[in-house]
């Protein structure tokens, strides 16, 4: 199975999703809130504080941006 042959979604279409996400990732909106939620989560004594930081910030950037386009 290649890359593009994920769940049925053409490569390009992959392609599009994973360089969307490396700007989330890279930009000073998503480094704030993960770095304000890894200080929560581990304050709060949360397993896996940081992983799961970042996933809440992830998918917290990508929903407000869904939401506006």
């Amino acid at each position: 199975m290649s890359v593009g042959q994920i769940k049925g979604l053409p490569e390009e279409e992959v392609k599009k999703w994973v360089d969307h996400i490396a700007l989330i990732c890279l930009s000073d909106e998503f480094q704030q809130l993960k770095e304000e939620l890894e200080t929560l989560y581990f304050d709060s004594s949360l397993s896996d504080s940081q992983i799961t930081a970042f996933s809440d910030a992830l998918y917290a950037v990508i929903a407000e941006k869904l939401k506006l386009d």
